[in-house]
């Protein structure tokens, strides 16, 4: 703004330092909109229910019997797990059977054997029953009524081998609920025997 004269010879300045309100307007501004934000973010949904509308259950997930297989030094134990959910199969499926193993056999490493004898190292393994683990599997297989759907998780202790595992997981895939070989358990999962223990497991001695 221009100066003006004062009558008495002398000028004074009229001009107005807008900055200090230019300063003051604009954190105002910012204070409007982060309380707008915070009071959005901060603002908590509640449903109310009154006497005559109460909410519906919340419908429970579904469970499905699954067939459990743990490996122990001395043979199986297979279960079917909630069973009761199976209509039609009987409860005692879901508490494990026993199948003992059916000795032993000698593999012979780093040389050949004759007439009994092992000329390099010999290794001693279990001879697991895997035609009663088959019959077991087909069994609970029938009982879940689920067909080659059912889930099977086979759980092998810590002194177990590794070539056993793999066995008994060509026994689970050759496990069929019909003779013509049609509808065979698939995709077996390899799981913590100690988890088992939530389903039934009790001792794996």
């Amino acid at each position: 703004m221009g100066s003006a004269n004062t009558g008495k010879g002398g000028v004074a300045d009229a001009s107005l330092n807008v900055v200090p309100f230019i300063d003051l307007l604009a954190c105002t501004i910012c204070f409007l909109l982060i309380s707008a934000a915070w009071t959005s973010l901060s603002r908590i949904d509640v449903e109310q229910a009154l006497p005559k509308q109460q909410a519906a259950p919340t419908p429970k997930p579904k469970v499905e019997p699954r067939i459990n297989v743990a490996i122990t030094p001395t043979g199986y134990l297979v279960n079917l797990e909630h069973a009761a959910e199976a209509p039609g199969a009987p409860v005692e499926l879901q508490q494990p059977k026993r199948i003992a193993a059916l000795g032993t056999y000698t593999v012979c490493r780093q040389g050949a054997a004759a007439e009994g004898s092992c000329q390099g190292r010999a290794e001693q393994f279990q001879r697991y029953d895997s035609a009663g683990l088959r019959a077991a599997l087909q069994e609970r297989m029938k009982a879940a009524g689920l067909g080659a759907k059912v889930k099977v998780t086979v759980s092998p202790a810590d002194e177990v081998s590794y070539v056993h595992l793999i066995a008994t997981l060509d026994t689970v895939l050759t496990a069929c609920a019909d003779p013509a070989g049609t509808d065979c358990l698939k995709n077996p999962s390899v799981g913590d025997i100690s988890l088992l223990r939530s389903a039934g497991f009790d001792r794996f001695d």
